[in-house]
Order: C-alpha cells, then sequence, then structure tokens
C-alpha cells in the first residue's frame, strides 16, 4: 500500500512514518509539509491511503483536499485540533488520529478505515460542515458506514443503539439496522447532548422515542418502534432523572 502522510510538523512526520513501520512493514509512504507539496504528492505519488493535518502553514488540509477532482484514497485527519473540531469529525465518520499520535489508535485506525468514493465523499463533507459551523438545524446529521456502503441519517431518526462485542446496531425509524464496527461507548458520548441515555450496558435509546418505563422485574422501556430493552439497576436512577426533565 502507498501512504502519503500529509503534515508541516517534521517531528510529527518522523513518529507517524515510524508507527507505521513498525505495524505495516510493507507500507511504501512519503512525505510532504504542506498543502501545495501535498497536491503535488498525490498527483505524482497516487497513494492509496493519505495522513492528512488539519492545520498547516500554507493552508487547511482541508483545501487541499476542495482542489481535488475524485478522492480515491483512504483518508485519516490527523489533528491538534480542539474538541468541536473532533467531533464534527466523529458525526461525519471520518477517522481521525489526535497529536501526539498514541500507537494503539493508529493500529485500530488501520483496522477500519475503508475506500472513500467520490460519491461518498461528498456526503461525509456535507456532514462535516455541518459539524464545524454554527448549528442552525436541529436535525443533526451522522454519517454511518458498515462493509459496503455510506449512509447519512438523521440524529432524530435513531430509535436505538445495541452493542455486540466492538460492533454498534443502530435500528432507524425509516431504514433496515445498520451495523457499523465502533463500540457503543463511542456513540454514548457523541449522542450525549440528543437525549440519548445508556440504559444498559448494551443498550442506547433515544428518549424521544420512549414509550413506556416499565418498572417490575428488574426493569425496562419500551420503545415506539415495539422492541423492548433492559434496563440495568445502576442505570435505573439515571433513567428516571432523564425523564423527570420532560
Amino acid at each position: 500500500m502507498k501512504v502519503a502522510l500529509i503534515d508541516d510538523e517534521e517531528d510529527a512526520r518522523k513518529t507517524l512514518r515510524h508507527f507505521l513501520v513498525s505495524l505495516q512493514p510493507e507500507f511504501e509512504i512519503c512525505e510532504a509539509n504542506g498543502v501545495v507539496a501535498g497536491l503535488e504528492l498525490i498527483h505524482s505519488f497516487k497513494p492509496d491511503l493519505v495522513f492528512l493535518d488539519v492545520m498547516m502553514r500554507d493552508g487547511l488540509g482541508f483545501d487541499l483536499l476542495k482542489q481535488l477532482a475524485a478522492i480515491t484514497f483512504k483518508l485519516v485527519i490527523v489533528s491538534g485540533h480542539q474538541e468541536f473540531a473532533l467531533q464534527a469529525f466523529r458525526f461525519s465518520a471520518i477517522d481521525y488520529l489526535v497529536k501526539p499520535v498514541d500507537v494503539d489508535e493508529l493500529q485500530a485506525t488501520l483496522a477500519r478505515i475503508q475506500p472513500t468514493t467520490p460519491q461518498s465523499w461528498q456526503q461525509i463533507m456535507d456532514v462535516l460542515k455541518q459539524g464545524i459551523q454554527p448549528v442552525t438545524n436541529t436535525d443533526r446529521k451522522i454519517v454511518l458506514k458498515d462493509m459496503n456502503s455510506v449512509y447519512v441519517v438523521s440524529v432524530n431518526s435513531i430509535v436505538r443503539c445495541e452493542a455486540s462485542d466492538n460492533y454498534t446496531t443502530f435500528h432507524l425509524t425509516d431504514q433496515s439496522p445498520i451495523i457499523v464496527s465502533r463500540s457503543l461507548k463511542e456513540y454514548e458520548e457523541l449522542l450525549a447532548s440528543h437525549n440519548f441515555l445508556r440504559v444498559h450496558q448494551s443498550h442506547l435509546i433515544n428518549i424521544n422515542f420512549l414509550k413506556q418505563f416499565n418498572k417490575r422485574e428488574g426493569g425496562s422501556v419500551t420503545m415506539k418502534d415495539g422492541s423492548e430493552v433492559p434496563v440495568s439497576a445502576r442505570k435505573r436512577e439515571a433513567l428516571i432523572a432523564q425523564l423527570s426533565k420532560f
């Protein structure tokens, strides 16, 4: 695999190269130190995978991407950015690494990166822009990727999420379930401000779709789609407190 590292910080490139070589010694790696050099490298080297810094001396990583006719490579953002931007990356399902790069995080990223088509990239960029710009629309979108497709769904259409090992299944109002290879904990943190609550080790629910709280026999909730979800004893009080706000 041909890999491009585009970052204006030499030490950051050296660290990332070292980790990549240790994890995947067969990688062919080239480097560029900015937007202009990065564009030239992409056109000449034609990488399969690009690690792209967000803020460089001669512009933003996104400026580089806008100048490409098509995104034919896998993309990982490398960022020392503030939390609001990282949340935007997470909503848009762009793989990202926070500086200083951790080798275990890098290994996890390499395990889940997928090819990006021009069509899916445009969808991802639209959701990313929504996340970075001031929120003017309550219908927040999120990108979900399974092994074959990219889905852009409304957060308001998510009824509940269910964990299975390191996978999360999204149950939606308007389409079949979507299974993604990310943990439920990641989505618990991401969706907490959108009225989602973890009611069980394996279940995250959208309070807006809760129909009934059944207190007997350990506790469970019935959702508006007819599904029944268990409530763990230690999550019971948090659920009651959340319901009292409605």
